[in-house]
């Protein structure tokens, strides 16, 4: 991926050269101007507010990437204590003080791009990360080829134009099935697939034309997440779809890759080979709830991890540890009082599309039980049904938020082995 980067000290003057800086690093990653602008708005209000926290003279690095598809703006800083919570999707801005006001910038940042993170680097400094997407067009209305079954096929990975074929039989054939929203836009997952992050592989017949396909991105450097298989009118005993994720297999086996793990499962995955990890029910518009497997498989020995939970999460993580064979060292542990913060912070990310939320814990804090709460009562509003939230055993901070997210009506429902620091832990709230 291609990259600029500049080091400045934190002082208010240099403003203009951030946000230039922001700017024409975008446009020559060939972000559209209504994005740059939102990226480099959301650019300027954080580094006014890095400024105030941080004091004149502090060594602040920028750095923008191009990731084909989404221009990022990583601010990496040392570590201070930062009041985040107009990341929270609840916020609003209340302007009783002079930090309330600093934080409306923040507010808009946040409102101003796609994705958000913040995690501590190996030195122990922060990464605060912002990532705007390319817009893409809508995909016009074409005449789609007749696919027939077949006894006969060719596994390969796709060329351009394959690959937004690819797209627009997975957005007609698995219309009412949940798919990434992103797959469905034939420019996006072209790109998408292009960057490396995604790759993709195709089933065709003897004429070349796709009557199968498989999509995989990289969690991290660790795990694998497959989507599909997707098979376009194709006979259920077909061995297709075991074809596919074979494919799949075999390319990233000789990767550092651990695991694969998969979330959205069609009723075509062959489950044979895959370790059950769980289940999600996902509620369609009706509030039908379609409950989708989950599953996991390693591709090489785990060397082991230790976690830090609560007690109330003891039963279901030993349960899954025991039948996945994971070598996990469990300690319960719990909140003693020591400081947190007042304020937690929640990312969310938001599928309007597929009416789901996922939260992303950022920080506890003393409100996280009505934080959470808000949050719940947001998404009902947007009669958004499938809300979920994703919790890193990994980070000691979670510990702090999964008795509150118990307390608020939700329920581990399963878990992705290496899914970030540690194990991930998908919580769901029941409707």
């Amino acid at each position: 991926m291609k990259k600029t980067k500049i080091t400045l000290s934190t002082d208010i003057k240099f403003l203009q050269v951030v946000t230039s800086f922001v700017e024409n690093s975008s446009l020559a990653f060939g972000l559209g101007r209504q994005e740059t602008l939102r990226l480099t708005l959301a650019s300027e209000e954080i580094f006014s507010y890095l400024c105030g926290v941080l004091g004149e003279e502090k060594e602040l690095e920028v750095t923008c990437t191009e990731g084909i598809y989404f221009v990022s703006v990583e601010f990496i800083f040392e570590r201070v204590a930062l009041s985040l919570k107009a990341f929270n999707i609840t916020a609003r801005p209340f302007f009783r003080q002079d930090q309330d006001i600093d934080e409306m910038g923040l507010l808009l940042a946040a409102r101003s791009v796609d994705r958000l993170s913040l995690n501590e680097l190996p030195d122990k400094r922060l990464n605060l990360k912002i990532i705007k997407d390319k817009a893409y067009p809508e995909p016009e209305e074409v005449r789609l080829p007749v696919i027939a079954p077949v006894e006969s096929y060719f596994i390969k990975r796709p060329d351009l134009d394959e690959i937004k074929m690819l797209s627009r039989l997975i957005s007609t054939y698995y219309r009412d099935y949940p798919v990434p929203v992103a797959y469905t836009i034939p420019g996006k997952l072209s790109d998408m697939v292009a960057s490396r992050l995604y790759d993709a592989a195709i089933a065709t017949d003897k004429t070349g034309l796709i009557v199968a396909g498989l999509i995989w991105k990289r969690m991290n450097e660790k795990v694998v997440e497959l989507f599909g298989p997707y098979l376009f009118n194709q006979k259920k005993e077909s061995n297709i779809s075991e074809s596919l994720v074979n494919f799949c297999i075999e390319d990233i086996a000789r990767t550092e890759i651990i695991g694969v793990f998969v979330r959205f499962a069609t009723p075509e995955f062959p489950k044979g080979s895959f370790e059950p990890t769980g289940s999600l029910y996902w509620y369609n518009r009706e509030a039908i709830a379609l409950e989708m497997p989950t599953y996991y498989r390693a591709l090489h020995e785990d060397a082991g991890a230790v976690v830090y939970i609560p007690a109330s999460l003891s039963a279901f993580i030993e349960d899954r540890y025991r039948s996945l064979a994971l070598p996990r060292e469990v300690i319960i542990s719990s909140y003693y009082g020591e400081d947190m913060g007042d304020n937690s912070v929640i990312i969310t990310e938001l599928d309007q599309t597929q009416r789901a939320a996922i939260m992303h814990p950022l920080q506890p804090g003393k409100d996280s039980l009505e934080n959470i709460q808000r949050h719940i009562q947001i998404f009902k509003k947007e009669g958004i049904n499938n809300i979920f939230s994703l919790v890193d055993l990994g980070i000691r901070g979670h510990l702090f938020i999964m008795d509150d997210l118990f307390n608020c009506g939700f329920e581990p429902r399963t878990i992705i082995p290496h899914g970030q620091r540690s194990d991930l832990v998908f919580f769901q709230y029941k409707i």
